[in-house]
């Protein structure tokens, strides 16, 4: 008997890519993924919320994360369920989220739990998404990642409570970013073992420093990605500046340069310097300070996270949810009663950080800022 799938309300769209239905996609891969990511930070206290929604047609699972990060500890929810026949319903446990208007408004919210974290917050856009390039890379001749993503940094209202405690959100003092991506990555799914162990080398663990940051300014937002190489090549290099007035078309730095102050001699920056040089010569000087504690997204699923260490996308029955509380005041050890929590050599872990034109001081921002250091 022939599987007909299973009609969706997207379905009702004409965006139809392939000759299936919205239930599947065009890939067999595990790895294959379609999802949200929500940062959002405070300049003033120094929290920070990180929080996802994800789908994964082919493991027949949607998962979600939030961690609210504040006055050094880091509280985390994770939660996971069938994706199918529920996959109309972008919401996995307490977390859902509604599309308002795309690509414009959207509203997150996680409804009262056993974990101690809850919030309802509007997510407003600043300017049109940024498409960043799509990413292709392939190992040993076997494709491993195909993905595209585009960014928004938004302004958020409304309010986070987190063990007791209610912290309201305005963009006086607050940051929200946001991200779309799909496509097959290292996001979800479990490494099969069926496949032979890549014998090359990996590009994305040669670096030196990564940077992925997004920051709004006083009348721009800013955005980039770079992996500074040990030889001080950048590879990738990708930016973007976004001007808030829309008649202002947005325009690309050409090159770059980067140098991180370290903690203690440890994986993790206790600020960084930038230098970009514009299209016609001028050069702009920044420098990016973290604001708060580390966030370690494991706490989120990510790195083989939850506490069966299987990482996301991973069926784990029709409806499962699980957290704990870290304390996160060192710069990389991080306290988990639990004692699952494993610690990568590169400390990878995501901040808020304030951003200051070196060359004009007035020129201030705050953002999302990860920065990950070779060991």
């Amino acid at each position: 008997m022939t599987d007909r799938g299973r009609l969706t309300r997207m379905d009702e769209y004409p965006r139809h890519q392939i000759p299936g239905t919205f239930d599947s996609v065009d890939s067999d891969s595990v790895h294959w993924n379609d999802g949200f990511y929500f940062t959002l930070g405070d300049e003033q206290s120094g929290a920070t919320l990180f929080a996802a929604i994800r789908l994964y047609p082919n493991t027949d699972v949607m998962d979600g994360f939030a961690c609210v990060t504040v006055d050094g500890r880091q509280h985390n929810l994770r939660w996971s369920r069938r994706l199918r026949p529920g996959i109309d319903d972008i919401a996995v446990g307490p977390l859902a989220l509604e599309i308002l208007d795309p690509l414009r408004t959207l509203r997150l919210t996680c409804a009262d739990n056993d974990f101690g974290i809850s919030f309802d917050l509007t997510w407003e856009a600043l300017h049109d998404p940024y498409l960043e390039d799509r990413i292709v890379r392939y190992a040993g001749g076997r494709k491993v990642y195909d993905r595209t993503n585009y960014d928004q940094c938004c302004a958020v209202t409304g309010s986070i409570t987190v063990d007791g405690r209610t912290l309201d959100v305005t963009p006086a003092t607050w940051v929200g970013v946001r991200d779309h991506s799909w496509g097959m990555g290292r996001t979800g799914g479990a490494s099969s073992p069926a496949i032979a162990p890549d014998a090359s080398r990996d590009p994305r663990r040669g670096f030196a420093m990564r940077q992925w940051t997004m920051i709004r300014m006083p009348d721009r937002v800013m955005f980039w990605q770079f992996h500074l190489q040990a030889d001080g090549s950048f590879d990738p290099l990708e930016t973007v500046v976004i001007p808030l007035d829309v008649s202002q078309p947005s325009w690309s730095y050409v090159a770059a340069d980067a140098q991180a102050d370290r903690v203690d001699g440890l994986p993790r920056a206790a600020r960084s310097r930038v230098t970009f040089t514009r299209p016609d010569g001028t050069v702009d000087r920044f420098e990016l300070t973290p604001v708060g504690s580390p966030v370690y997204l494991q706490g989120g699923g990510y790195h083989d996270g939850f506490t069966d260490r299987l990482g996301r996308g991973v069926y784990r029955g029709d409806n499962h949810g699980e957290g704990e509380v870290w304390d996160v005041t060192h710069p990389v050890d991080v306290g988990d009663p639990g004692g699952w929590f494993r610690q990568r050599p590169d400390a990878w872990a995501e901040h808020f950080a304030t951003c200051v034109n070196l060359d004009d001081p007035a020129d201030r921002g705050f953002g999302h800022l990860e920065c990950v250091l070779a060991p």
